[in-house]
């Protein structure tokens, strides 16, 4: 490589970097404002997370001074996050979309909205049927009294019911994958049991406390959501014609701008 081909290399990675570096200060800059949004109703968020506990006759406890603002402040972080969402994804995906190739870009255009939809999907599915279920089990199980600290029983809430955002996110994932040919449904039922596994093991990663049921209850939405991606699978899966058109017209491209490149 000439001295010259290694400077433009330098400078082409310095470039990104510093793209990368802007793209970090712009997530920051979303995730507080979604913050300062999202403390202007900390209070109804926190009675909303503490309403399951609240059911079973239950009141969480403060056990130092200031442990009470800290955990509004989380509250009011993570529901900030979900606000910012759809600034957060669009400005990720514009730094990633130029790597990628014409008929992929087209795709993640498609399907960026639906991506945030699915997020508070699967925060407000978790909050309404999977975390009720898991809090009663959970404080109600032997013969204890519960004494529970605020800061404590939030950020169980917070890292129980955010991740089903994520995993919501799968159908969507697979999708894109089978529209740029990386898999098919032949796949993904052939490896059905190794998802599974996978599946109890991000469980496993996700949920707060390492009990059984608690991964079960997130394990079992994610394999339901793997099912329905390989029917989806089936009717979107594209032609071997329209496949044919998609990567000649990026090579195309990409002979395109190689060309533009030697003349310059």
């Amino acid at each position: 490589m000439s001295e010259e081909e290694e400077k433009e290399k330098n400078m082409a990675l310095t470039e990104h970097l510093e793209e990368l570096r802007n793209v970090l200060i712009w997530v920051l800059v979303f995730a507080a404002t979604g913050t300062a949004i999202a403390w202007i109703w900390h209070e109804e968020l926190t009675a909303m997370l503490v309403k399951p506990l609240t059911d079973l006759g239950l009141k969480p406890v403060i056990l130092r001074p200031a442990e009470g603002f800290f955990a509004s402040l989380k509250v009011a972080f993570f529901a900030g996050l979900v606000i910012a969402s759809p600034a957060v994804f669009w400005k990720i995906w514009s730094f990633i979309v130029p790597a990628l190739y014409p008929n992929e870009r087209k795709w993640v255009y498609i399907l960026l909205p639906f991506s945030v939809l699915l997020l508070v999907t699967g925060v407000v599915f978790s909050y309404y049927t999977v975390y009720p279920l898991a809090i009663r089990f959970l404080v109600t199980f032997g013969d204890f009294t519960p004494m529970l600290s605020i800061s404590e029983y939030l950020s169980f809430a917070i890292t129980f019911i955010l991740p089903f955002g994520i995993v919501f996110q799968l159908p969507l994932i697979v999708i894109f994958l089978v529209r740029i040919g990386v898999v098919n449904h032949h796949f993904l039922a052939h490896y059905r049991r190794h998802a599974l596994l996978l599946m109890f093991v991000m469980a496993a990663i996700f949920t707060p406390t390492p009990d059984v049921i608690s991964q079960i209850l997130m394990a079992g939405p994610m394999y339901i959501l793997y099912e329905i991606s390989i029917l989806l699978a089936r009717f979107i899966a594209p032609k071997k014609k329209e496949h044919a058109e998609e990567d000649s017209e990026a090579e195309e491209g990409s002979e395109e701008s190689t060309d533009i490149e030697r003349k310059e």
